[in-house]
């Protein structure tokens, strides 16, 4: 066991005072024999030398443990203070700590206050730690520390998972400063900490990385500030923040995009309209009439095309904005019939064949979405595929989902569109998309309605064997 008695200073005081004892008894013996008549050659001087060699040795125990004892106590405070507390006799030295203060009063009664507010700041200290580190692993964006020569030194999950390998990872845990430049092969980068320590400034730039976890490039705005001392105002590292903006460039793009396709289809009728009416206006002052009824045709399908259009917007609009949805039984048979009738006339003057098979039975949804999802999709596979073809609308369901198909012997589309189909104004065939009609916004519309009812939607198709269109709801208790 380690023992904590400050030992050195017990034999010091020991044989300082049995030394000075014993010095000053032989010398006043030598004093007194020039004084007094005294026989050194009997044997009673040195009896009486031996009893007091060995009472001194006594008072000199005596006085250095009463001296030095006193001193254990401040020692153990010392060592509890430093939190040196990994060794044995810890229960003896709560005891020890717990007694009234000794000689040493003022400096035991410092050294509690002292550790008193030494564990009061190490507890606010952890609390911070583990704040800290919750915090920055709860962050989406990665951050990064690094010491003046640009080497590694605090990162949180983010950072790992985004851009170290395994290898890399494994030298950080054990204790390792990587370099920068180990992790960044990009010059710009590395430019930008070293103009951030130097100007001491935060500086920031754009730029494209590859991401670990997807394995492809991102976008990420790179902000890079420095660390400063409050008290000198000296340098001692640079805090970056690799904030990913791939998803907010990717809504800007399809912003552009939707603003740019929506003012040319709004754009396409209107310079028609506008074309008509004014040769219309000169055929009238001229006093023609022959063509005016087909002009105002022309003119009323522009408009009638127009209305679909702020139609379409409006709902998908509705349907982004998270629209609450009017959830009742919704009967397949009955949406199929009713969507039928609609389309009718727009299957015959094709002689397009729509047959119609049930295995569903009701389910809880919007009815008025419900039949506006069928509508859409029966509507395109109507307008694309070739005059005489056929349509199958097939419900059916499983234990969780009720999954509505719609098949059809069409030209088919290529894989390559596939993934974009149900974009906002995704077109196939721009030109022949406007000749036959419709928004470029009905199979958007279809995949908000079906994701707003919890489902999904998915498309199979090859050039020249048709497609298939499958949007499934999930079953809920009606």
């Amino acid at each position: 066991m380690r023992s904590f008695y400050p030992w050195r200073l017990f034999w010091k005081l020991f044989l300082t005072l049995l030394i000075f004892l014993n010095i000053l008894f032989v010398t006043s013996l030598g004093i007194a024999s020039f004084l007094i008549d005294f026989n050194f050659y009997s044997s009673r001087p040195f009896f009486m030398l031996g009893i007091y060699f060995f009472l001194s040795v006594l008072g000199s125990l005596a006085f250095a443990w009463r001296f030095s004892s006193p001193l254990k106590r401040v020692i153990l405070k010392a060592l509890r203070i430093s939190n040196k507390k990994q060794f044995e006799g810890r229960d003896q030295v709560e005891e020890v700590l717990e007694e009234e203060p000794g000689e040493y009063f003022e400096l035991e009664v410092a050294l509690d206050k002292i550790r008193k507010k030494l564990k009061k700041r190490r507890m606010q200290l952890a609390r911070e730690r583990e704040e800290s580190q919750a915090l920055m692993s709860s962050l989406d964006d990665a951050i990064l520390s690094v010491t003046p020569d640009l080497r590694l030194k605090f990162f949180n999950s983010r950072f790992i998972n985004q851009f170290l390998d395994s290898a890399q990872s494994k030298m950080l845990n054990q204790g390792e400063l990587i370099p920068l430049a180990q992790i960044f092969r990009e010059p710009e980068i590395l430019e930008l900490f070293k103009r951030s320590l130097s100007e001491r400034e935060t500086q920031s730039c754009s730029l494209r990385l590859y991401s670990i976890i997807d394995g492809a490039d991102r976008d990420f705005l790179l902000k890079v500030s420095p660390l400063r001392d409050q008290k000198s105002s000296q340098i001692f590292g640079a805090l970056a923040l690799f904030h990913d903006v791939t998803d907010i460039k990717k809504a800007d793009r399809i912003r552009i995009e939707f603003v740019e396709n929506a003012s040319h289809e709004l754009r396409t009728p209107l310079t028609s309209i506008k074309g008509f009416v004014d040769t219309a206006k000169e055929d009238v002052l001229a006093g023609r009439y022959e063509q005016v009824g087909s002009f105002m045709s022309t003119i009323s399908r522009n408009v009638d095309r127009l209305s679909e259009l702020v139609h379409d917007m409006l709902t998908l609009s509705s349907l982004e904005s998270g629209a609450r949805l009017r959830r009742e039984p919704v009967g397949p048979d009955q949406v199929t019939q009713e969507v039928i009738e609609r389309l009718g006339a727009q299957a015959s003057q094709k002689q397009i064949l729509i047959k119609t098979v049930n295995m569903a039975e009701p389910f809880s949804a919007d009815p008025s979405k419900v039949e506006q999802v069928l509508q859409n999709l029966l509507s395109n596979a109507i307008k694309y595929i070739q005059t005489g073809g056929q349509v199958q609308v097939l419900w059916e369901q499983d234990p969780t989902n009720v999954r509505l198909h719609v098949i059809d012997n069409g030209p088919g589309i290529a894989e390559v569109h596939l993934p974009r189909l149900f974009e906002r104004f995704y077109r196939i065939d721009k030109g022949r998309s406007r000749d036959v009609g419709g928004t470029g916004l009905g199979l958007s519309i279809v995949k908000h309605i079906v994701q707003s009812h919890g489902g999904s939607v998915q498309v199979k198709s090859e050039v020249g064997k048709g497609s298939e269109f499958i949007c499934s709801f999930p079953r809920r208790s009606l």
